[in-house]
């Protein structure tokens, strides 16, 4: 039996244990797909020995351990439409090996990049893109984006309450193959230059929690100012309709939640954890499967 799991803290919310048996069992494949919760670093480090011991074939890995997978790999890979760089430091998918070896994949940008093709939004048309946030979806997003054919000119700007982290985050994008040599243009600004920011935006990212939670921050989100034909994609996928999303629906604009992006990232992850071959998964069963999530999520 091949046996599967994700890990992260909080983990009771995930809905990737619905995926992956779902698609176990629609492929007949005789495994198993749980999640398992990791209290702390030293916790998420026990729980690896633990798969690798018990000859499980791959983990799923959610927040807060991104970046301790990435440091636990022995190996990064490249996966097809999946780049992965040694700065983004980020580690979605890992692949254990018949040596007991950790070969780490992230696919988030995959799963972002096929919701924008499957709601026949193209990246390499957009010119004006402003994300919100500079944790691991970010970096991902923006590592994904410098391997696309983008447009002359295309403006990336980061807003982050914390201007360390953004300013990081540019300054591991200063590497061969990112921006060295590249027509881009990425800045970042501090969160309360978000209307200033969105004023000739094309595609707002939301990668954060802003918008959710009732915080403070909140009143900074205003769109009264964006672009009229301004996307607002929220990856974030439970709720199904963030505030972020109600605001830009009442303004007219257009939305997208993170559910495609969900279970396009986990396509790709199934694939490779379960030793398929790319485009396994089929997109009626993308499609079947977003319909089931979505209204489990209303329900």
């Amino acid at each position: 039996m091949k046996k599967a799991a994700v890990i992260g803290n909080p983990i009771e919310h995930s809905k990737s244990p619905l995926i992956h048996n779902y698609w176990l069992k629609k492929l007949e494949i005789e495994g198993s797909y749980e999640a398992i919760k990791a209290v702390n670093e030293k916790d998420f480090e026990n729980v690896v020995s633990r798969l690798i011991e018990k000859k499980y074939c791959g983990f799923n890995i959610t927040v807060p351990y991104k970046l301790k997978a990435h440091e636990l790999a022995h190996k990064k890979i490249d996966y097809p439409k999946c780049p992965y760089h040694e700065n983004l430091m980020a580690s979605n998918t890992i692949k254990i090996d018949k040596k007991g070896e950790l070969h780490s994949y992230n696919t988030d940008y995959f799963g972002f990049a096929a919701s924008l093709i499957q709601n026949n939004i193209f990246i390499n048309k957009i010119k004006n893109i402003v994300i919100l946030g500079a944790g691991g979806a970010a970096r991902s997003i923006i590592f994904g984006l410098l391997s696309e054919e983008l447009k002359t000119k295309t403006k990336i700007t980061l807003l982050n309450r914390s201007e360390t982290r953004a300013k990081n985050l540019l300054e591991d994008l200063q590497i061969d193959g990112g921006l060295k040599d590249r027509d881009l243009e990425i800045q970042y600004y501090p969160l309360t230059d978000f209307a200033r920011s969105t004023k000739d935006c094309d595609l707002l990212i939301n990668t954060t929690t802003l918008g959710m939670e009732g915080g403070k921050e909140n009143s900074i989100i205003n769109l009264h100012n964006s672009k009229k034909n301004m996307l607002v994609y929220d990856i974030v996928y439970n709720p199904i309709e963030t505030p972020l999303l109600k605001a830009a629906k009442d303004l007219g604009l257009k939305t997208l939640n993170g559910l495609s992006m969900l279970i396009n990232q986990a396509a790709a992850a199934f694939e490779i954890i379960y030793g398929k071959e790319q485009g396994t998964i089929k997109p009626k069963s993308i499609n079947e499967l977003h319909k089931i999530i979505e209204e489990d999520l209303r329900n």
